[in-house]
């Protein structure tokens, strides 16, 4: 069985998509050997790719518009695989023949966000985008229960979107984790880019305030891509720098991101707009604490294993940033609930429910 993914996504630096695509696909090979799988690819790619994952990069010269339209369809007229993956919230090219497509749409949160179109027309362009590539796609993927919910309530739906939830996607000797764990960390954690819907912007400045009252004294490391919003952002960015409270590492290696979350007191995470939420995941799993906020997808994530504050209420925020601060107990019972949390979302399972409902349009 030939499987074509556009593997567009991972020309980027590794994104949480970029991420999950390669975890389900190398879950997949270890489900059933015996399937071929292509990576097809318009630009050098970011991220090197497993030995039994064939790279094909083609059509480089090409604008992408015209690679996606002419190229890529060339491509899989020519070499004819029985499944085609758009793993990047669709973008697809004209209905193919006797090819299954599949299309992960891993949220419609431009829909829920506020002011995130700035006129109808765009917000009604983005709505029609998204219908299309719905109506050229055989089976529908998404991330969460909440995104599919979502899908079904603004759009025009066939046959329900398959939930296939991530698994962790970062993977560290347990000897390791217990060793970094076991150390007494000296600061809180952030994870994922600089976007006012994360809430980072927030963050900062109760973070700032904190220490401006010694009521903290640990202070906050940044991970991500470094876009900076807005010019108050910039400040707050620049002001925690000045205290000597905040860091900026910007894009790092799954192993450095792996030390940062076993060795932290929490992840900070309180963003109010998840399609999945992959952070608080990858720190459950590897003892992190977590706090959070029980906004869209994020409680289907993190269960009762996390801290959840309210990132509209400054006091809420600030009160839950003082505990983990100096409540070494309930640091580790989130830990242990976190892993245990964790160990319910494996690659394992979402690549089989793949897998079968795959079978299912063989058998048709």
């Amino acid at each position: 069985m030939k499987f074509l993914f556009d593997a567009t996504v991972l020309q980027q630096s590794a994104t949480g998509i970029a991420k999950a695509t390669m975890g389900l696909y190398e879950a997949c090979l270890l489900e059933e050997s015996e399937i071929e799988v292509t990576a097809f690819h318009r630009r050098p790619l970011a991220c090197s790719l497993p030995a039994n994952i064939h790279s094909v990069q083609y059509g480089t010269y090409f604008p992408e518009f015209i690679w996606r339209k002419v190229i890529l369809p060339k491509y899989i007229s020519d070499h004819k695989p029985m499944i085609v993956h758009f793993p990047w919230n669709g973008n697809i090219p004209k209905k193919f023949i006797n090819t299954i497509i599949i299309t992960t749409l891993h949220d419609v949160l431009p829909l829920n966000i506020p002011n995130y179109f700035k006129t109808d027309i765009a917000k009604e362009r983005y709505r029609k985008r998204v219908q299309t590539d719905i109506d050229r796609t055989d089976l529908l993927i998404t991330d969460s229960e909440y995104s599919k919910k979502e899908i079904m309530n603004n759009f025009k739906i066939t046959n329900e979107p398959l939930v296939l939830h991530h698994g962790p996607t970062i993977r560290k000797k347990r000897e390791r984790i217990l060793e970094l764990n076991n150390r007494s960390g000296d600061y809180f954690l952030y994870v994922g880019g600089y976007d006012p819907r994360k809430g980072i912007e927030k963050l900062i400045k109760i973070f700032i305030n904190l220490h401006g009252e010694k009521k903290i004294t640990s202070k906050l490391i940044l991970t991500g891509s470094q876009e900076y919003f807005s010019q108050e952002f910039k400040f707050l960015i620049d002001k925690g720098y000045s205290l000597k409270i905040i860091e900026e590492k910007g894009y790092v290696s799954d192993n450095v991101l792996a030390d940062l979350y076993s060795g932290a007191k929490a992840l900070v995470y309180p963003s109010k707009y998840e399609g999945f939420g992959l952070p608080p995941l990858e720190a459950m799993a590897l003892g992190c604490p977590v706090i959070t906020t029980r906004y869209t997808s994020i409680p289907e994530i993190c269960g009762d294993a996390a801290l959840y504050i309210n990132p509209d209420n400054d006091n809420s925020f600030a009160e839950g940033l003082i505990s983990l601060e100096n409540d070494s107990n309930l640091r580790h019972e989130l830990k242990v609930k976190g892993m245990k949390q964790a160990a319910k979302f494996s690659w394992d399972t979402s690549a089989k429910k793949f897998l079968n409902e795959i079978q299912k349009f063989k058998e048709k």
